[in-house]
């Protein structure tokens, strides 16, 4: 299976799935800290996951082709999102502009993966403030669930 795991700088996610036997890249614009950069590409990941994207390198130098994800697993940052946010959002009784502008440019981040053309996708993101009106979510997990071999 050809998996992308968006926004992943530490590579965890892409290890796992490398383990299973699976084609698996991590993505991010930051270099890796998980020590394999020829599974990695240094690059924003709007482009590996929109029409028209071809190949792609790996930091290795690696020209690889994946016309299509079978799996895209995003971890978009979540700042402006989260409901434990929604307190920072009004100063003074009034919406903070410029915090609304930074929220407006997350949703849209978030909702490029949660519509990616790819038939399984997993967007992770904490419960998020009901301005943002993100699609409802399918599930919660906590840290304490996750079994991490």
């Amino acid at each position: 299976m050809n998996v992308l795991v968006a926004c992943e700088e530490s590579q965890r996610v892409c290890m796992a799935f490398r383990r299973r036997g699976h084609q698996a890249f991590s993505c991010d614009i930051e270099e890796p800290s998980g020590g394999h950069p020829e599974w990695h590409i240094r690059d924003d990941a709007r482009w590996l996951i929109g029409p028209g994207r071809g190949g792609f390198e790996t930091m290795d130098g690696e020209h690889h082709s994946i016309d299509r994800w079978d799996l895209l697993i995003a971890h978009p940052p979540c700042t402006f999102l989260t409901n434990a946010s929604a307190v920072r959002m009004k100063v003074k009784g009034r919406i903070d502009k410029k915090r609304y502008l930074n929220m407006v440019e997350a949703r849209a981040f978030f909702l490029l993966f949660f519509n990616a053309d790819c038939d399984r996708i997993c967007v992770e993101n904490p419960v998020p403030m009901k301005l943002a009106e993100l699609p409802p979510y399918s599930q919660i997990i906590q840290p304490y669930q996750c079994v991490v071999p």
